[in-house]
């Protein structure tokens, strides 16, 4: 008599040899419809599957397309690199152009407003005090952002902003003495 472990064992491994099967046909039936030869529909595959975990970098740069199918895909015709990457180009130009467009582009601040709010308590209803800090920021395509926070969430905010006010000052720095270093150099 069989453990229920191994029944379990046993289910899967029929489960897991069954999956297996339908992936080989699907394969199979597949490479039948884009009629080529085996060695060339595995290629095919590996190619797609290599641009797919490689789209964002060949979006901004192209080039770099071409290059990897040469290098790393060993694709021989130039013909055939030649016109995979245009097809890319021109498939990728609607996306680049929607990325740029000035609904993207709006994110920007324009104005910043800020108010606050205390609530105090009165003789009839004792309450303590909260103040909110109001936040008003207005974007480039004339969003509203409204913003609320207790002293805690606006310290936090605060800190935040100082973080990154220290980052861009150190790249800011870095970039400044290597523009002081390569003017002496020449």
């Amino acid at each position: 008599m069989l453990s229920s472990s191994q029944n379990a064992a046993e289910t899967r491994s029929e489960q897991k040899s069954s999956a297996e099967l339908e992936n080989e046909n699907a394969l199979e039936e597949l490479e039948h419809l884009v009629g080529i030869p085996r060695p060339d529909f595995l290629l095919l595959i590996k190619t797609f599957s290599y641009i797919l975990r490689r789209i964002n970098t060949y979006i901004i740069k192209p080039s770099l397309l071409q290059a990897e199918l040469r290098e790393k895909l060993k694709l021989q015709d130039d013909a055939k690199i030649d016109a995979i990457v245009r097809l890319w180009v021109r498939q990728t130009t609607p996306i680049m152009n929607n990325l740029a467009d000035e609904r993207y582009e709006s994110n920007e601040i324009a104005d910043v407003a800020w108010k606050l709010n205390v609530e105090i308590s009165s003789h009839c209803q004792q309450r303590e005090k909260s103040p909110l800090a109001i936040l008003q920021l207005k974007t480039g395509a004339g969003e509203d952002i409204t913003l609320e926070m207790n002293h805690a969430e606006l310290s936090e905010l605060y800190h935040q902003f100082e973080c990154i006010q220290s980052e861009l000052d150190a790249i800011w720095s870095q970039e400044h003495l290597q523009i002081k270093q390569n003017t002496k150099e020449i």
